[in-house]
């Protein structure tokens, strides 16, 4: 018996029959007369992997019917058998992407944000699950990072030299060598500043499973072509260094002197990351990996964050974000205001006399305005994002600004909105506020916000 079942991100909800429901449960072990009381034991063993990748659920009592409503999170759990709890199916969330579009979009941000794993889990066959090469570049990043800082250790060693070096035992040279003739053989101890250290050999042995990984034909050129430049600067740094295989326990041991400790511990971590997925062969393909979740609002902020970073870099602007930590607006009171103490707007470029402040949202606002889809609970949460919107826009003491609250673009008709704020004297305030959908394209984010700033017609499309 194997159970999958596949769901889209921002996608509609899926029914499933009382037919369909069957075949979640052994053949004696489900009455059509009385499906609730089966499901209960199914979702009291899967509630954990419904949660984990935000699936809602609720039975349907006039048409007997379970409806499953995904959220905003894309990933693959597994799905336990009520009878038994063994692992005998999957359930995922899909991207309105492609899945290597999510790796190239981690990717381009730096992986400033990461996919969440169930760690305490078994890996599981299905379709979307993350391989362990998925990680394979930010762990060779981040141990050629801590390689560049050229930590050495020093360690007394006793050798036999043809010169005179080192503390040399003149008294063993005494009976030892001149006796015998042996003037040019001195016992010496010499401080050997070596880079053959326990934490380069975990390195090594980490580096060389990803060289294996990325063998398979199934990883994308791309990660393959830039992982084996990594590798080879990496295994030129460790040439002198023995091999031996990692173990997770003895890089967490590790101990490495404070000035070196930042870049260090982090390539040690990215490591201990890599070994916990990696405990199974990528030779049975790309649908063997462990449970994982991206929250996608937080990946669209993340994305929105990094190029809206990139833009006001490139313009000479400030730049403020929440991300960053430094976008707060506070309230300064004589009194102890307990109910708001501070505002924390997702992105602000300030520069001259001209303010944009952007809220990123993960809605579907855009698409509902255009459509006339408005429930009154969207309209309200709407209403909710333009006052926040605004609220913002009035701790700037600027001349100029504009205001952006930026959507996904759901397809390709979802139409910008712009509009010019008009206050309570009926006379045109310098404020404008615009209504943009983006997908994750980065010359689409960067033109639009290049636009936005110059003050240029936003396209409606």
């Amino acid at each position: 018996m194997k159970v999958k079942i596949s769901l889209v991100e921002f996608g509609n909800e899926k029914v499933f029959s009382i037919e369909q429901l069957k075949k979640w449960f052994p053949s004696d072990k489900f009455d059509k007369r009385n499906p609730l009381e089966y499901l209960r034991k199914w979702f009291y063993v899967n509630e954990k992997y419904l949660n984990f990748l935000g699936i809602s659920y609720k039975w349907d009592d006039v048409n007997k019917n379970l409806i499953l409503t995904p959220g905003n999170k894309i990933g693959v759990a597994p799905l336990k058998n009520p009878y038994g709890r063994k692992i005998y199916g999957s359930i995922t969330v899909k991207p309105r992407l492609n899945w290597e579009k999510i790796y190239e979009i981690l990717e381009s941000i730096e992986w400033k944000y990461q996919p969440t794993f169930l760690e305490d889990e078994e890996p599981i066959f299905s379709d979307g699950v993350l391989p362990p090469w998925f990680n394979a570049i930010d762990t060779l990043e981040a141990v050629s990072k801590a390689l560049n800082l050229y930590m050495r250790g020093i360690e007394r060693k006793k050798i036999l030299s043809k010169i005179p070096t080192g503390t040399i035992d003149w008294y063993e040279y005494s009976i030892k060598s001149v006796p015998y003739g042996k003037y040019n053989q001195f016992s010496s101890l010499i401080s050997d500043y070596s880079t053959d250290l326990e934490i380069h050999r975990q390195f090594k042995g980490v580096v060389r499973i990803i060289s294996k990984d990325i063998l398979n034909p199934i990883v994308p050129l791309q990660i393959k072509n830039k992982a084996r430049q990594l590798i080879a600067n990496i295994e030129k740094k460790l040439e002198n260094v023995e091999y031996t295989n990692p173990d997770i326990e003895k890089l967490r041991k590790a101990k490495v002197p404070n000035f070196y400790r930042t870049a260090y511990e982090k390539a040690i971590w990215k490591c201990i990351q890599y070994l916990k997925r990696s405990r199974f062969s990528l030779n049975t393909g790309i649908f063997y990996g462990l449970p994982w979740t991206i929250t996608m609002d937080k990946l669209f902020e993340y994305w929105i964050e990094h190029w809206a970073y990139i833009f006001a870099k490139k313009i000479g602007a400030k730049f403020y974000s929440d991300i960053k930590g430094n976008s707060k607006i506070r309230f300064y009171s004589p009194n102890n205001w307990k109910s708001l103490r501070e505002l924390r707007p997702d992105i602000i470029i300030e520069k001259n006399s001209k303010t944009l402040i952007i809220e990123v949202k993960y809605k579907k606002h855009l698409t509902y305005l255009q459509y006339g889809k408005l429930s009154s609970e969207i309209l309200e949460d709407h209403r909710h994002d333009l006052h926040q919107l605004l609220s913002y826009m009035s701790s700037s003491i600027n001349e100029k600004r504009i205001a952006c609250l930026i959507y996904p673009k759901i397809d390709r008709s979802t139409r910008n909105q712009s509009s010019t704020l008009i206050n309570y004297t009926n006379t045109k305030a310098n404020v404008d506020v615009i209504l943009c959908g983006v997908s994750f394209q980065p010359r689409e984010i960067l033109t639009l916000l290049e636009n936005i700033w110059n003050e240029k017609e936003i396209s409606l499309t």
